[in-house]
């Protein structure tokens, strides 16, 4: 499939497609066996022992093979603790934990891309280390949860002021990133909440109609 040829909004459909997904992995595995990956090593005759170990992984914790779908509420839970479950069983309002689980949901996945080799998020509430998409994910709920996404500083919700203004330094700091825990992409990962904040600012009629600008309106939109 030539995604040059398509013009934007085709080629962003086409990447939702099953022969998308073969293509690029396609592509991965001629890198993975020509040996041009940094992180990765492919040797296609350990295939047979890779899928066994697989299976042994499944049946051992899902011995009646009913797997939970991969979602992002998935990589909230830490050191036995479901923290997104926790946050929202906070809020009594229905409507307004529907917004925060946006909010919440929204702003996690953006800040989720390649955290490199070396990063740790370390959880002091569950004694949890994690790193990948389990420590961004926890990385960001603490965020959240703190109230640095909220234009008031406090409350556990993403205003679009606030989201707007974000830093790197921001999120370095919420990510526990210094010398010896180095986090890739920061500036990247800032601007995508920054262009989240200004979407949703200029569109107030599908993200503020309840309330003032939030990517939880979409929400209320919705509903």
């Amino acid at each position: 499939m030539a995604f040059a040829m398509l013009d934007a909004p085709r080629a962003a459909r086409a990447l939702l497609t099953a022969s998308a997904v073969r293509e690029r992995s396609a592509k991965m595995l001629e890198l993975g066996i020509d040996g041009r990956l940094t992180a990765f090593t492919v040797v296609m005759d350990r295939l047979p022992a890779a899928a066994d170990l697989v299976v042994e992984v499944i049946r051992a914790n899902y011995p009646d093979l009913v797997i939970p779908f991969h979602a992002r509420w998935r990589h909230f839970v830490a050191g036995g603790r479901d923290l997104g479950a926790e946050l929202l069983a906070r809020i009594a309002d229905p409507t307004e934990r529907g917004r925060t689980a946006f909010d919440l949901a929204i702003v996690s996945v953006l800040l989720d891309a390649g955290a490199g080799m070396a990063w740790r998020y370390r959880d002091a509430a569950t004694g949890a280390e994690l790193s990948k998409s389990e420590g961004l994910a926890v990385a960001s709920l603490r965020m959240f949860e703190a109230g640095a996404f909220a234009a008031d500083g406090v409350s556990p919700r993403a205003d679009a002021a606030r989201l707007a203004a974000i830093t790197a330094a921001d999120i370095a700091a919420g990510f526990q990133v210094g010398p010896e825990n180095p986090l890739v992409g920061l500036e990247g990962r800032a601007a995508l909440l920054a262009r989240l904040g200004a979407v949703a600012a200029n569109a107030p009629a599908v993200f503020g109609n309840r309330d003032t600008p939030r990517p939880g309106g979409l929400f209320d939109h919705l509903a």
